[in-house]
């Protein structure tokens, strides 16, 4: 797209149509398709656009910072990185500190501080590197973004779609949870605990009520700073830290634990949206609440239910206010040493 030259202001019109191109097709994402994982192993457009956003920070930094005058020539290495960033065969490696932080981006956020990124790009004075690779790599991912346009719009029908799993510890007599909330009486040794860290890697997203994830996020991060965590306590908190978590609340005003989602309104619309999106299946941890309102909305997929050895005689129940029958399909049971039985049912059509 750019020829070799010193002529900044030719390099200004260049730029200035790749990054107003790049901008264009980075609005055109709606916001669920902007966090949609196209393929696995892929980035999200809304990664794709804070990498560029990082990226062009840190040009910014550069020009700002004193540093050697080269002997060469402004624009030696112009056709050599052409050849290095538009060849969309070869999967470059990019450095640490403008990888894409997170998983799931709101979409005026995301779009807006890559707005002010080119701006600041544009703003500058001293360009007579630019030349060398900025206008490339920008057009490398107007590829990409192409790319991963085409396959999240994709008709609705063709795509499978994720599964909910909602994952419970219920007692003998169906409950979830004491009257006030309690849950000492739930059996967890290494056995159970090893099985579910396991569970939770094949999903790619935790979802949680208001009361489940203000307990989740009061605890696990602090299990990260703790000496006397154990191996798989500390391997889990890693987990929860790092997972996409979306919270499911009206009261709540936001959201700020790392990679967290809030979602407040059009909840089923909402659920079925991530339901299409690409990537690996979706976890409920605990949440009754949040369970039953699924579970009326006709959300969940599958159950995995660990039976505990124990008999509450009143709490919270983990099925209730059900209008019409759902049938289960029970694809596997195991029994733990502790007594625990580990159920795993898929709902099946009426």
């Amino acid at each position: 797209m750019i020829r070799a030259t010193e002529d900044v202001q030719e390099l200004f019109a260049s730029l200035d149509t790749a990054t107003s191109e790049l901008v264009e097709l980075v609005s055109s994402f709606s916001e669920t398709q902007i966090n949609a994982i196209p393929y696995p192993g892929s980035w999200t457009a809304a990664q794709v656009a804070e990498h560029v956003t990082k990226s062009n920070i840190s040009i910014v930094r550069s020009l700002h910072t004193n540093g050697k005058i080269t002997s060469r020539a402004p624009n030696k290495r112009v056709f050599s990185l052409r050849e290095q960033f538009l060849d969309f065969s070869n999967k470059l490696q990019s450095p640490r500190f403008i990888l894409p932080s997170r998983d799931i981006y709101q979409k005026e956020k995301i779009v807006g501080a890559l707005i002010r990124s080119v701006e600041d790009i544009r703003n500058m004075s001293k360009l007579e590197n630019l030349s060398e690779g900025l206008d490339h790599h920008t057009e490398r991912h107007i590829h990409q973004l192409r790319n991963i346009f085409k396959i999240t719009t994709i008709p609705q029908a063709t795509i499978k779609m994720r599964k909910i799993i909602s994952f419970m510890h219920v007692s003998l007599d169906g409950f979830v949870a004491g009257v006030n909330g309690e849950m000492s009486w739930i059996t967890m040794d290494d056995e159970i605990f090893e099985d579910a860290i396991a569970l939770a890697s094949t999903t790619d997203a935790a979802l949680y009520g208001r009361t489940t994830f203000q307990m989740m996020e009061s605890y696990w991060p602090t299990v990260l700073k703790s000496d006397t965590a154990t191996k798989n306590e500390r391997q889990h908190a890693e987990w929860v830290e790092n997972i996409n978590k979306i919270v499911f609340s009206t009261s709540m005003k936001k959201a700020e634990w790392n990679n967290t989602r809030l979602i407040a309104k059009n909840i089923k619309e909402e659920v079925i949206k991530l339901k299409r999106q690409g990537g690996k299946n979706m976890m409920i941890f605990g949440s009754p609440r949040l369970t039953h309102s699924f579970m009326q909305m006709g959300l969940i997929d599958e159950y995995r239910i660990n039976l505990n050895p124990v008999v509450l005689g009143e709490g919270i129940p983990l099925f209730i206010n059900l209008s019409d029958r759902t049938n289960l399909k029970l694809i596997n049971a195991k029994t733990f040493e502790a007594g625990v039985v580990g159920l795993h049912y898929e709902t099946k059509s009426t």
